[in-house]
């Protein structure tokens, strides 16, 4: 265990060969779900390059000299959302891999996101479950499934009994006064 109460995910007990060739430009605002997300892939043995929005992202795709496989974005952020930004990252990677992740269960929005060649994954999400959608995006075979560690790097502690597997990556609660 870390410093500060966390574990990392372990990959798959195989040959990482595939998946330290792929990239995944990972697109959150929340600042806390991106950099847990952005560990829980390192762990399981992806590269990733992080954007905190849009904007960046679009900077990144522009200046970044290796391939990108894989757009996780987030659905709901200030600017642009997720799906115009894929939109627009697609004109330039036609065969670029999206999974889209949104917090919110609004109709619209996933009727729009479905309509699109991706995936979608709502909030929260469990870590091997992630793992599990990146992989099948990406089209990896490993031979197994990412495993995760006794404990999940998480936004928030576990239930009491709940099995690592099991465990969130989510947006923290708002404060109740």
């Amino acid at each position: 265990m870390e410093k500060n109460g966390t574990e990392t995910v372990e990959g798959p007990s195989t040959n990482h060969t595939d998946l330290k060739q792929r990239v995944v430009l990972l697109v959150e605002d929340e600042a806390i779900v991106r950099e847990i997300t952005a560990r829980v892939l390192e762990s399981a043995g992806y590269k990733v390059l992080e954007s905190s929005g849009p904007s960046e992202a679009l900077r990144v795709v522009g200046t970044h000299g290796e391939t990108i496989d894989l757009l996780l974005t987030d659905v709901v952020m200030p600017d642009m959302n997720g799906i115009d930004l894929a939109e627009r990252i697609r004109n330039l990677k036609p065969d670029l891999a999206t999974i889209f992740m949104s917090g919110y269960a609004d109709g619209h929005v996933l009727k729009k996101t479905m309509l699109r060649p991706a995936r979608h994954i709502q909030k929260p999400f469990t870590v091997n479950f992630l793992l599990s959608q990146v992989a099948d995006a990406l089209n990896v075979s490993t031979g197994e499934q990412p495993q995760v560690s006794s404990t999940a790097v998480a936004a928030r502690e576990a239930v009491p009994g709940m099995a690592a597997s099991e465990a969130f990556v989510t947006r923290p609660s708002p404060a109740v006064d």
